[in-house]
């Protein structure tokens, strides 16, 4: 268990149902040159090394009546299914369709009682 630093905890306590605090990041891979960058593989690497992720193995869990900042715990029931996740933009797969997918997959708060990462898998760009 390790409790949420100021910094950390100021990205929760600013969110509102309209307002995130998450950050994003969008990568192209072009699988031609990057083999392995598909589904299949990033799952198994991930699987592979979670044991050395504590950060994307932990959970949050608020302390009572909100008297304090919220801890970091292990997530015993971590679902790697949850977290990384495939989809696709539809043909012709234009940079506007992918800015589309990626604002609404952004546009949407993380699940709280699960560890606060997702991984998209993004096919036909």
């Amino acid at each position: 268990m390790r409790q949420l630093t100021g910094i950390d905890a100021s990205f929760l306590y600013m969110e509102t149902p309209s307002t995130f605090g998450h950050v994003s990041s969008l990568i192209l891979f072009d699988p031609k040159d990057t083999p392995g960058a598909g589904y299949e593989s990033t799952r198994a690497i991930f699987e592979h090394r979670l044991h050395l992720l504590d950060p994307m193995r932990r959970r949050l869990v608020q302390v009572p009546f909100n008297l304090d900042h919220a801890y970091w715990i292990e997530d015993p029931d971590l679902d790697l299914d949850f977290h990384i996740r495939q989809t696709a933009v539809p043909p012709p797969g234009n940079d506007q369709q992918l800015g589309e997918l990626v604002s609404r997959l952004i546009a949407r708060p993380l699940d709280r009682t699960r560890p606060l990462w997702e991984l998209y898998i993004i096919y036909g760009i």
